[in-house]
């Protein structure tokens, strides 16, 4: 019997290339990890890459290097990371700027929510309402009544995308006619709100809550499930009566689309551990944030729900501003 030596040569090295594959696979990861933030150091988004970063590396025996490409809203960092090889080495950490910029920023050149695969929520913070302290009313019933009695006379800090289309949520829930301003950033807004140039603004709790804690801003509701247990006393605005007023501003992990199952459910696993760990809540909370139950299903259902609301969000704020005089 005559063996066909080239062939078996052939097979051997496709058989051991396929074993070391697998094996890498099941090794995952076996070399660093890169995660890209859209935003500058020091931001929420940020501080959350870099608590989850390190767990990361401390459970899984590998680097998890953060790396902070600003810009674009964070479309620079979201295109790199569509583009990149769908191998588990490059992350994208995130908020929800990825379901609202594909409706208010120029720049995206590929259809980032559907280019990435979800893995994790890492943490949640919902819109407070919050008011200047001299503003007219003690309460939310006081405040609903004031400016819908006085149309376009009071006015938004809106910073950013987020503060915005909660205004617009919030008129077409209420009636209210508040006049959004948009501001460059938080730092500003809050400056301005604090001083008395602007009314009020539907903030993330971590943009302004350093201001609520020393008494700067009143905070009159909170979009949330229940009660926060930094903020006992502020109503939900389900208690309200408004139960459809939800607004929350996410942070989670993503990886390319097209990525192995097994390196999405290594890193789900692991961070499962990390969003259950009393130091990182304790940690998230002095940012305004808190833990959020998810798994790679639960979050793309939050992302498709959002980019249907976002977008009928986007369409009226600009409606709105196409009718001004």
């Amino acid at each position: 019997m005559k063996i066909n030596l080239a062939a078996f040569a052939l097979a051997l090295c496709v058989g051991t290339t396929a074993g070391v594959a697998q094996a890498s696979a099941d090794n995952y990861p076996t070399k660093p990890v890169y995660l890209e933030v859209g935003f500058a150091p020091g931001g929420p988004t940020d501080i959350i890459a870099r608590l989850a970063a390190q767990h990361l590396g401390d459970d899984l025996g590998q680097s998890f290097i953060v790396e902070n490409k600003a810009g674009a809203g964070g479309n620079i960092a979201t295109n790199n990371v569509t583009k990149s090889r769908p191998d588990g080495y490059t992350g994208l950490v995130a908020s929800i700027n990825l379901t609202i910029n594909p409706f208010m920023t120029k720049g995206l050149s590929s259809d980032s929510p559907r280019d990435l695969a979800p893995v994790k929520i890492l943490a949640n913070a919902p819109t407070v309402l919050v008011v200047r302290n001299d503003f007219p009313a003690a309460n939310f019933q006081e405040f609903l009544k004031e400016v819908k009695a006085k149309p376009h006379e009071y006015n938004s800090a809106a910073h950013g995308s987020s503060p915005l289309l909660a205004t617009i949520l919030f008129y077409q829930q209420t009636g209210a006619q508040i006049v959004p301003v948009p501001y460059k950033g938080a730092a500003p807004a809050m400056i301005d709100l604090i001083a008395g140039h602007v009314d009020l603004s539907f903030a993330t709790l971590g943009s302004v809550m350093p201001h609520i804690n020393s008494g700067k801003l009143r905070t009159l509701a909170v979009a949330a499930p229940k009660r926060l247990p930094s903020m006992p006393d502020v109503p939900t605005f389900a208690e309200l009566g408004m139960e459809d007023f939800k607004f929350d501003s996410w942070v989670g992990l993503f990886l390319p689309r097209g990525v192995p199952d097994h390196a999405i459910s290594t890193l789900e696993q692991s961070l499962d551990k990390l969003v259950a760990s009393k130091s990182y809540q304790a940690q998230i909370a002095e940012a305004g944030f808190s833990p959020f139950e998810s798994d790679p299903a639960s979050f793309a259902a939050i992302i498709e729900k959002e980019l249907v609301l976002y977008k009928e969000l986007v369409e009226a704020a600009k409606a709105s501003e196409a009718s001004r005089p």
